[in-house]
């Protein structure tokens, strides 16, 4: 069985969100990015099956450099 989780860079819940440019621009400055928390539990499940049944699992995130951490 062959995987493929898609996994999104969020914002965490617990940051504060602030706009810039008349409010028209997504201010990132102090926001704490978080993997998507359904992506999580999709990828928590995926590993399940990778370690009951011999499944491959592939991990894509498509973004710039800043999604790395996640």
């Amino acid at each position: 069985m062959k995987i493929l989780v898609c996994i999104s860079h969020v914002p965490d819940t617990t940051s504060k969100i602030n706009f810039t440019d008349e409010n028209s621009k997504f201010d990132t400055n102090g926001v704490q990015f978080v993997i998507n928390p359904y992506d999580e539990f999709v990828l928590t499940r995926a590993m399940w099956f990778k370690e009951k049944q011999g499944a491959s699992v592939t991990v894509v995130n498509v973004g710039n450099a800043t999604n790395e951490p996640t």
